[in-house]
């Protein structure tokens, strides 16, 4: 977070399962720009790839959408009537970069320049390097009776706004 800033809440859901990710990627739609730069925090297989590969089915990616984790980003084209009306998911891993110049040199930040939506995976890896109108988007896993059940264990979802004091 910027120095400075204070977060905004646009969007909170408390404990969902994956069987209920369709409805938590409709909601969240409502409330995502058709540009802007999301930043995915949250610990090692809460479901980031699978919230974002779920919210790309719904916006009509037709292409297989899979983990950048190697590749480090994935762009997706979601075809509209006419170039004008079509829109672009950059969909970028930061986990095995070590900071901003390793994500500079792999072109990260020209994916914020372009159209479309940038969805951040291991976005501390350059906290400091993100846009200024970054939407932080956190998933946390809630504490489970039973931690072996992964489909059925609960998550809670925030999205916030960074503003200027």
């Amino acid at each position: 977070m910027r120095e400075g800033a204070s977060l905004e809440l646009i969007l909170e859901i408390e404990a969902y399962a994956l069987n209920d990710l369709d409805d938590v990627a409709r909601q969240l739609l409502l409330k995502l720009p058709d540009n802007g730069v999301i930043a995915l925090h949250g610990e090692m297989g809460v479901g980031k790839t699978t919230l974002v590969k779920t919210l790309c089915r719904m916006m009509g990616v037709v292409d297989e959408v899979a983990s950048p984790t190697y590749g480090l980003v994935n762009v997706y084209e979601i075809p509209g009537e006419d170039q004008a009306s079509s829109r672009t998911i950059h969909h970028i891993d930061l986990y095995r970069l070590k900071d901003e110049e390793e994500a500079q040199e792999a072109g990260v930040f020209e994916a914020f320049e372009q159209q479309g939506l940038s969805f951040v995976e291991w976005p501390e890896r350059i906290s400091r390097a993100l846009p200024d109108h970054v939407l932080l988007l956190k998933i946390e896993e809630l504490m489970s009776e039973n931690s072996e059940e992964t489909f059925n264990t609960k998550r809670k979802l925030t999205l916030r706004r960074q503003i200027r004091s």
